[in-house]
């Protein structure tokens, strides 16, 4: 309180509470905001905001084991008129001294009648509850304004948290943890079992899957092969039956070709035979024509016929021919061929008496 003046206006912030004491009594109490002051009045102004201590205890176990145990403490003023009286709010780490003296000493009283395990196990309620019922009573404020024998300080404990109880022995700690290291290392290895295990199935897994997927892909290869074997042998027969095919066609072809031949030598033995009766049957008609044809006729044609042309051709060779004289046989050459040709006819011409 050393910042407030003697006489004048006096100011709190939002967090600060102004108590204003006149001849020894409390004349009025005000959250933030100013005052003024009178020469003769003492005003306070108190801290009410939420504030922090953190504590250590060094202490024994019942078996003897120190211990350091680190526990944090959330406090605030909720009775400024208590809490004035009652602490030198002048020095402002009052408040927390005496706080952190007392938690140290109820966390030492309290660790000496537990054991290790329920220090480190159950700091809640071995040690954080236990302080909040031995400390909470004492700082908080339960009086009226103006009466000075009602207990407290004014102050309220938020909350008392065990941040840390360390074995100060490396050796009785290292023992102490033997058993979990074991153990974890017991878990390792039952853990790194387990895994291998697992691994080993999932190895065996993963080759029966393999083999599985083996089989399966020879018998479709099986499958594709004896395919192929069917559709090899398919195309063979096919091939074969083709070529069976192609030479009975050649044969049949042969032997139609051979009976085409037969039946062309036939034909053509059968025509030349027709031919030949034709040919004969003519002769024949034409003997029995010129035998028909009367001597009578013959000598008709000849006279009408023949004997004129043979004069009309000797007109003809007489017109271009010019008589000098000399051998004159040609003329009866020529005449000669005419009686041969009548003749022929089987015309006799009448000898001259």
């Amino acid at each position: 309180m050393s910042d407030v003046p003697s006489w004048g206006r006096v100011s709190a912030r939002p967090h600060e509470c102004l108590v204003v004491l006149r001849n020894g009594e409390i004349r009025s109490i005000q959250q933030g905001g100013s005052v003024f002051k009178w020469p003769g009045d003492t005003i306070a102004r108190v801290d009410t905001s939420v504030r922090r201590l953190q504590f250590t205890a060094d202490q024994v176990t019942r078996e003897k084991t120190g211990v350091a145990v680190t526990g944090l403490a959330v406090f605030r003023i909720v009775q400024p008129e208590l809490a004035f009286r009652m602490i030198d709010l002048g020095d402002p780490d009052a408040l927390r001294s005496i706080l952190t003296e007392m938690f140290v000493g109820a966390t030492r009283r309290l660790v000496a009648n537990l054991t290790l395990e329920d220090c480190l196990t159950r700091r809640k309620d071995a040690l954080a509850v236990e302080l909040m019922a031995e400390v909470a009573p004492v700082i908080e404020g339960r009086g009226r304004e103006g009466d000075r024998t009602d207990a407290g300080w004014g102050v309220v404990l938020d909350t008392i948290e065990i941040q840390d109880v360390r074995v100060l022995s490396d050796e009785v700690f290292d023992r102490l943890q033997a058993p979990y290291r074991e153990k974890l290392a017991l878990e390792a290895l039952r853990a790194e079992d387990e895994v291998k295990r697992e691994a080993a199935m999932l190895e065996r897994g993963a080759r029966e899957r393999a083999e599985t997927n083996r089989r399966k892909l020879m018998e479709i290869e099986e499958a594709r092969l004896e395919a192929e074997r069917e559709r090899a042998r398919t195309n063979a027969a096919h091939d074969a039956r083709l070529r069976q095919e192609r030479a009975e066609a050649e044969v049949a072809e042969s032997r139609m070709r051979a009976e085409a031949q037969v039946e062309e030598a036939r034909l053509d033995a059968e025509s030349r035979r027709t031919r030949g009766e034709a040919e004969a049957a003519v002769e024949r008609w034409l003997r029995e024509a010129r035998d028909a044809v009367s001597q009578a006729r013959l000598q008709e044609i000849a006279l009408t016929e023949t004997l004129p042309e043979v004069a009309r051709a000797f007109a003809d060779s007489f017109d271009g021919a010019v008589v000098t004289g000399g051998d004159m046989g040609f003329l009866s050459a020529g005449m000669g061929q005419v009686l041969g040709t009548l003749k022929a006819f089987g015309i006799d011409l009448p000898k001259p008496e």
